[in-house]
């Protein structure tokens, strides 16, 4: 979550890096990307503009989201590992065989 986050976030900076840079003429604005040109007015910069501001906060939101997730995951495994200490000190699991070994005979015969 956090590195797609991270992406969208970069992607939206580089986008409006790119958007303030251009050319202003007439009016009209001379977008230049993928080898292409195209003259658009200003008023469909400005939306593209908005629109990709609108994915650097989603990206900034899933940052955080993933970030949060992270911390409470690891809040969790360290509840749990407590935990199994606990239960390990008071049935002593170390002290229980786990498998018969050849010298051990169960047999009555």
């Amino acid at each position: 979550m956090v590195v797609i986050g991270l992406i969208l976030f970069a992607a939206a900076a580089a986008a409006t890096a790119v958007l303030i840079i251009q050319k202003r003429g007439d009016g009209l604005v001379q977008v230049r990307a993928v080898g292409h040109r195209w003259l658009l007015p200003e008023h469909r910069i400005v939306t593209a503009g908005l629109a990709v501001a609108f994915v650097g906060l989603v990206g900034v939101a899933m940052m955080r989201h993933g970030a949060a997730r992270r911390r409470q995951i690891r809040r969790e495994q360290a509840e749990l590992v407590a935990e199994n200490d606990r239960l390990r000190k008071l049935h002593d699991l170390d002290a229980l065989p786990l498998f018969m070994d050849e010298t051990t005979d169960d047999d009555p015969a």
